[in-house]
């Protein structure tokens, strides 16, 4: 519509329109009296909804964010030992772990040389700074966990930042009209945004500060510290409360901020309803009259005008099963007002404290009617196992009332193929619920079995601790028992002091008498020794003297003999000599004498030739 004088006008001509046709016509009059004579219910309304959401969550997280960005940005760190095995020639630096792992890996041995090992690969080892320890970990899980729970909240806003109003019509009309029972239904609903919207403005500005924070979020999640943590495995609840932890206040304040995720899981928002009821005038009921005219001749003229084109038509049967009654109020179809669920509600670290409170307090209500702790442990146990096994059977349909089942089974024919996947279903569901309850029982065994060796091993500390306390209390005992008969016996102990001291003194006495006797005979001794030794001493160097005289005397002799031996050996050497040179000499005076000879001869063959 352009205008509203467009949709006044329209109603004006339509009304004259009826006015003129109903002058005209009979029809509408019969179907006024069956209207008016049956069962009408109408109603129409406004209805204004405005959701004011909760600012309170922001206020606590931008509390925590300031020790999360200083975490951020000084990161505790730790040390990663990297173990690589690489050629001799590249390694750097050796320590112990590379001389145990060349032991255990003797193929890396090239060889052996001089005594030393001389290896082909080795073991090194390099330290490097790990910022990957568990707290940081732990703070990179928090700011993802916190970016999505901003990052929800603000689309959820964003998307219900604008209020409304809704219009409703209704009619509701039971007549008879020629012999067939009408039952005529006529539902508006008409959505319109709120002009003067205060509380809209209230949930801009909101909007505009959860973008602010997640804007601030999302800076740490692209921050150094999440880029080097980003292939890093999240941390998962329970969360080890480490020292640092417990003990540094920005590590702490983010555990703290990580239970504040855990605990709020919903967005929660007011919804403030304003409801007017809407009257009506002789004007407008005449029209709501002849909008139900309209509807039915509309509806039952052209059924009527085609029935013959309807009988060709297939016909559809089926089997129409009976309704499943929900108890609502009309509150509940126009509008929940419950919070919005953005979390998983799963086991995480509040609901695990949650948990634990409640064990507990089912605990101290058994205890005041127990008669010891074990049975109200057993009760309080069978009460927290209780909860899970009635949610299964609940939540499955696993237990019915047999009895009913029966009665009516006598009653109405059964769908046995049915009844039977079902049965099976459940059969399946049991099963697995049972194989699910024997893991659970597995691992509790597991965990006495566990709890049984500590036992024992405590068992053997506490023994071993007993036997030392016992023997350190005997030595203890022996102690304080000869304090005792020392005190009780303490003159007689003094007189024998005093007898033994002076028996130590005349020992004492006696002793340094015969020191000095000994000292005087170990001098007379030192003396007679040094004399005795010159003595041997001058006797070893005259038979010394006397056998260095004979080694002359047989030296000499010897290299007399030598001396003869080598001059007749020279004079038998001089004699063969000049015998060789004697012969030597004759043969060259026969060669020359030949030589001459032949030069004769040569010469006088030549003056024969000249001649």
């Amino acid at each position: 519509m352009k205008k509203t004088s467009d949709l006044r006008k329209f109603h004006e001509e339509l009304n004259q329109a009826f006015y003129e046709l109903e002058k005209v016509e009979e029809f509408p009059n019969h179907f006024y009296q069956a209207l008016l004579s049956g069962e009408n219910e109408i109603y129409q309304k406004i209805i204004s909804e405005t959701k004011t959401f909760h600012e309170e969550w922001i206020g606590t997280i931008e509390s925590y964010f300031n020790s999360l960005d200083k975490i951020t940005k000084d990161p505790k760190s730790g040390l990663k030992y990297l173990q690589e095995v690489e050629a001799i020639e590249k390694a750097k630096k050796t320590n112990s772990d590379s001389i145990r792992h060349l032991a255990a890996n003797t193929h890396l041995i090239k060889e052996f040389r001089e005594g030393n090992v001389i290896p082909k690969k080795i073991l090194t080892t390099q330290a490097e700074i790990d910022y990957a320890i568990y707290e940081n970990r732990f703070i990179k899980t928090l700011v993802d966990r916190l970016f999505e729970f901003v990052n929800q909240r603000y689309n959820i806003v964003k998307n219900n930042v604008d209020n409304f109003q809704n219009k409703y019509f209704n009619l509701k009309s039971k007549f008879e009209m020629r012999e067939s029972e009408v039952n005529l239904t006529i539902d508006l609903k008409i959505k319109e945004n709120l002009e003067d919207d205060a509380k809209g403005r209230y949930n801009h500005d909101l909007l505009n500060r959860i973008q602010v924070l997640l804007k601030q979020v999302n800076g740490i999640r692209v921050s150094p510290f999440m880029e080097g943590l980003k292939n890093a495995k999240p941390v998962i609840p329970p969360i080890m409360k480490t020292s640092i932890l417990l003990k540094n206040v920005d590590y702490k304040n983010c555990y703290n901020l990580w239970l504040y995720l855990d605990k709020f899981t919903t967005l929660n928002f007011d919804v403030d309803v304003q409801e007017k009821n809407l009257t009506f005038d002789k004007y407008y009921m005449r029209n709501i009259y002849q909008t139900a005219l309209t509807a039915f001749t509309t509806v039952y003229g052209n059924q009527k005008a085609l029935e013959d084109h309807y009988q060709y038509l297939d016909t559809q049967e089926y089997k129409r099963k009976s309704p499943k009654f929900v108890k609502k109020s009309l509150e509940e179809l126009l509008t929940s007002p419950d919070p919005y669920v953005l979390q998983d509600t799963a086991i995480n670290e509040y609901f695990l404290e949650q948990n634990k409170k409640l064990l507990q307090e089912n605990l101290n209500k058994h205890m005041g009617e127990s008669s010891s702790y074990d049975v109200a442990l057993r009760k309080a146990l069978r009460d927290t196992i209780g909860i899970s096994n009635a949610l299964f059977s609940q939540y499955f349909n696993l237990e019915e009332d047999e009895n009913e089942d029966m009665f009516f089974a006598r009653m109405v024919k059964e769908d046995l193929d049915q009844e039977l996947l079902k049965a099976k279903e459940k059969a399946r569901v049991a099963r697995i619920i049972r194989e699910t309850k024997e893991v659970d029982y597995n691992n509790t065994i597991r965990l006495e079995k566990r709890m049984l060796r500590e036992i024992e091993r405590i068992n053997k500390e506490i023994s071993k601790g007993l036997k030392r306390r016992s023997l350190e209390e005997g030595k203890k005992k022996a102690i304080e028992e000869r304090i005792k008969l020392e005190r009780q016996n303490l003159d007689k102990n003094q007189e024998a002091l005093s007898e033994y001291l002076e028996f130590v003194s005349e020992q004492k006495r006696i002793l340094a008498e015969e020191a000095k006797n000994t000292q005087e005979k170990l001098k007379k001794e030192e003396l007679r020794i040094k004399q005795e030794e010159k003595r041997i001493i001058e006797l070893e160097k005259k038979k010394a003297i006397d056998k260095y005289n004979l080694e002359m005397k047989r030296l000499k002799s010897k290299q007399k003999q030598d001396k003869e031996r080598i001059a007749i050996d020279t004079r038998k050497k001089m004699r063969a000599e000049k015998k060789k040179l004697e012969l030597a000499t004759l043969e060259l005076q026969k060669k020359s004498k030949e030589r001459i000879k032949k030069a004769k001869t040569r010469i006088n063959e030549k003056v024969v030739e000249k001649a």
